[in-house]
């Protein structure tokens, strides 16, 4: 699987000019948290997504990618085929690394903006998907891309629980306070791959358990729910103003 940022990009840019505007497809994933300067690691795959707005036009949207990316040059197998997700893997000859396109379905809050490879999810969708991934799956690049975010200072923890719940209504801080100590359990070679050192690691996992033990301290008058409360989108402060 191919991690070359500047090949992703050139396919992303390829497949969304293929699918046009009227389909709606836009960047997400970690390429959009990346496009947005959070992060510059590998990331694993193309993630391009639509909205069920947008649906009808997903067929002949995934003709036009898959007709355009043989057309500059790649080997397109249809791995997966639904009528709201595609998965496509591309080579160009067995010497290069395979890349995955996933091409699918999801809700998004605000409207794409665009950037130099095309449409590309908002900043605040793409960062609030990257926090609902950490509390729901937890895998190890969910914690770090959550890191740099934080480390961004573009985003405060607060805001950053707030969109996690928008991009998921099942959201628990409960839960996510247990993600956040589960940390403990990332070995330095599953990190290694993205070039993060075992002292980077424990960098990473310091934050995050205080983190964890910060949403816990919080009082129960606090707009955030503490420990063992469900997030409730309406009791939450709106920080966009």
């Amino acid at each position: 699987m191919s991690r070359d940022a500047s090949e992703q990009r050139r396919i992303a840019r390829i497949a969304l000019e293929a699918a046009g505007p009227e389909a709606g497809f836009a960047l997400a994933g970690s390429g959009a948290i990346r496009e947005h300067g959070f992060i510059n690691r590998p990331t694993e795959d193309v993630d391009l997504f639509t909205t069920q707005s947008a649906q009808h036009e997903f067929a002949s949207a995934l003709e036009r990618v898959v007709a355009a990316l043989q057309e500059a040059g790649y080997d397109v197998e249809i791995r997966e085929q639904h009528p709201c997700f595609s998965r496509l893997v591309l080579s160009r000859g067995s010497a290069e690394p395979a890349v995955t396109v996933d091409l699918g379905v999801d809700w998004r809050a605000e409207d794409p903006v665009r950037l130099a490879v095309g449409p590309v999810l908002a900043p605040d969708d793409a960062v609030g998907n990257k926090v609902a991934a950490l509390f729901s799956r937890g895998e190890a690049r969910d914690y770090l891309d959550v890191d740099r975010i934080r480390a961004s200072g573009r985003y405060r923890d607060r805001r950053l629980i707030e969109l996690g719940h928008r991009a998921d209504l099942g959201f628990e801080i409960t839960q996510f306070v247990r993600r956040l100590e589960e940390v403990g359990r990332i070995q330095p070679f599953e990190v290694a791959i993205y070039e993060v050192s075992p002292e980077q690691l424990r960098a990473v996992k310091d934050r995050c358990l205080a983190w964890a033990r910060e949403l816990c301290a919080r009082p129960v008058g606090d707009p955030i729910p503490p420990c063992g409360q469900v997030a409730d989108s309406d009791g939450m402060p709106d920080s966009r103003n």
